[in-house]
């Protein structure tokens, strides 16, 4: 089957939130600092190429500390549901791209928050993949809420490497409430992938009809397999780590340009999204009135002027540095400085 699709990560690419980084920041005190450093020891596990360990288990990681704040899944769910909080273009480029072609977020955040979102943007539901959590079916004692309170505390004082490790390997999986933790695969890292393998699985697609786009550390796995089979692999306002995995990074505090590429894939494949890229950096405004076939879109695209880049390896620091700024001034500095 020659059908293009394209998948993508949700928060980052489309929307500005860090759902569980935001939980964690209202109700949790000091929670915001609580589970950035809680997010980079996930980092520092995931480079470690620990066998079996998704990234973007800071999900699974910080739920404990949802229970023990005495959290539901009701809580989640209001919160998410007033808080949705989109790239700008986003609404507009999820309506053109669901019309044209099939699309899927494949994403590590709560299911959760991706049902909110669905529900406000109308992205097809049954088309995503998220990590599924059921927090209200594990009960905390009260022995255990202390010890998770008084962990906290330790963590936002020592949250070196070697105390956080400590205190999940040999304190928190020895307590009842880890079955919660065990209870949850993030859709992270290979967990990405693997849903691009079901994807394609059940809709009997070709590898190399894939485009996806990604920001973050969670996104590697998916990236680098679109770029191996000769897809479309875009890293958008992205970090580091997805620059390096990917084979096009796309700077912009607006997403349309996603949709006009999403456009000449689906009609010209991987070659002619290469053309485009190449006659749009010799002149960017020619180019869009030229390729983009819709007149919103394209007033648009010519007001909001997006950095597009092949990657090389000669470039990535070069890239990282200028992504750094939009990704900071779109998704704020303490999101942006999530892996």
């Amino acid at each position: 089957m020659n059908e293009k699709f394209y998948v993508t990560d949700c928060e980052g690419p489309l929307s500005i939130n860090d759902n569980a980084y935001e939980i964690s920041d209202y109700f949790i005190p000091e929670g915001g600092e609580f589970f950035s450093i809680l997010s980079n020891y996930d980092d520092m596990l995931v480079e470690k190429n620990i066998e079996g360990y998704l990234a973007g288990s800071t999900l699974k990681l910080v739920l404990p500390f949802f229970k023990a704040y005495d959290l539901t899944e009701n809580d989640l769910i209001q919160f998410s549901e007033d808080n949705i909080s989109m790239v700008n273009g986003a609404y507009k480029m999820i309506s053109y791209v669901q019309d044209i072609m099939p699309f899927y977020i494949v994403s590590t955040s709560y299911n959760q928050y991706i049902k909110a979102l669905c529900d406000k943007t109308g992205f097809i539901y049954e088309n995503t993949y998220s990590t599924q959590l059921e927090l209200d079916k594990y009960e905390l004692n009260n022995d255990e809420k202390e010890s998770l309170l008084n962990i906290r505390e330790n963590i936002l004082f020592d949250y070196g490497f070697d105390n956080i490790h400590h205190l999940f390997t040999n304190v928190i999986s020895k307590m009842k409430i880890n079955s919660l933790i065990d209870s949850v695969t993030p859709v992270g890292g290979i967990g990405k992938r693997d849903a691009i393998f079901d994807i394609i699985e059940k809709h009997n697609y070709e590898p190399y009809n894939l485009m996806y786009s990604g920001d973050s550390i969670t996104d590697c796995e998916a990236l680098e397999y679109a770029k191996e089979n000769n897809g479309i692999s875009i890293s958008f306002n992205g970090n580091i780590h997805s620059i390096k995995s990917a084979s096009i990074s796309i700077t912009s505090t607006n997403n349309l340009i996603l949709a006009t590429i999403a456009d000449i894939f689906n009609n010209k494949s991987t070659e002619g999204v290469y053309d485009f890229i190449s006659q749009y950096n010799d002149n960017p405004l020619e180019t869009i009135i030229k390729y983009s076939k819709n007149d919103e879109i394209t007033q648009e695209l010519l007001l909001n002027k997006a950095s597009i880049d092949i990657i090389t390896e000669d470039n990535v620091e070069k890239l990282n540095n200028k992504n750094k700024i939009t990704r900071n001034k779109v998704r704020g500095q303490k999101i942006g400085n999530l892996g």
